[in-house]
């Protein structure tokens, strides 16, 4: 038994070879149907010509899905969606929070909130995210199409009671069953005077079919908008408070 599976890991060479012979069966199916129309009279090689086109067709449709799947899982599409979630899903979710109605945040707590792209690879991107009074963290996102890794970069002073600071941000992680890491200080290099910065890291699971589903992706960047805010308030008022 032939199994389908086994056509979608095809090289491109490979399914123009096997395009090519379904098409070839399926013209020389008409031609031959043509022929006993025009030349000669033979019921059994029309009734052939019938049934060979019948199973091409067939053929071709099971084919044109595992081309359409196969397209879909290509290393090109798979690039595309990822820039996507990074570039579009992600700040939509930010610019969301931001709405007003008559001039008002809908969340005073999101007013005047701003997200800005700092730098981007192909499946990677590190964020500025910054309050109504101009106070900002980062943090980086990397996608591997599987699994989704945040790493929050916060004032260095927090990290000996980062615990305390922030909580209520790391209980509701590890409550709903995200993984959270303490990484240490470090310095980052892409920052200005190449300040040292707290790290946290949020790793996230997405499943299988995470880059196709936009209903899963929607749903994942206003999460990701959701633990941003959450540690950008608390290093907000930690920050204050030590001033």
């Amino acid at each position: 038994m032939i199994e389908t599976k086994k056509f979608i890991f095809l090289s491109n060479r490979q399914r123009h070879v096997v395009s090519f012979l379904l098409g070839f069966v399926l013209l020389a199916a008409i031609g031959l149907l043509v022929a006993t129309r025009l030349w000669f009279q033979d019921q059994e090689i029309k009734l052939l010509s019938i049934d060979l086109i019948k199973l091409a067709v067939t053929a071709w449709g099971a084919w044109g899905l595992i081309l359409l799947y196969a397209s879909a899982n290509s290393f090109e599409r798979i690039n595309k969606e990822t820039r996507n979630f990074l570039e579009r899903d992600i700040r939509r979710a930010f610019d969301t929070s931001a709405l007003k109605i008559d001039k008002v945040a809908i969340d005073p707590i999101n007013e005047g909130l701003k997200l800005n792209l700092v730098v981007q690879t192909r499946n990677s991107a590190v964020y500025e995210f910054v309050s109504g009074t101009g106070f900002s963290i980062h943090f980086y996102c990397k996608l591997n199409v599987y699994d989704l890794a945040i790493l929050v970069f916060l004032p260095e002073a927090h990290a000996s009671n980062y615990k305390n600071i922030y909580e209520t941000s790391l209980k509701y992680l590890e409550d709903n069953g995200i993984k959270v890491m303490f990484m240490g200080v470090f310095e980052e290099r892409w920052l200005p005077a190449k300040q040292k910065r707290l790290q946290i890291q949020i790793l996230r699971s997405l499943g299988d079919d995470f880059l196709f589903d936009a209903a899963r992706r929607t749903y994942v960047a206003d999460l990701i908008f959701g633990d941003l805010r959450a540690f950008l308030v608390r290093a907000q008022r930690e920050d204050a408070r030590q001033v």
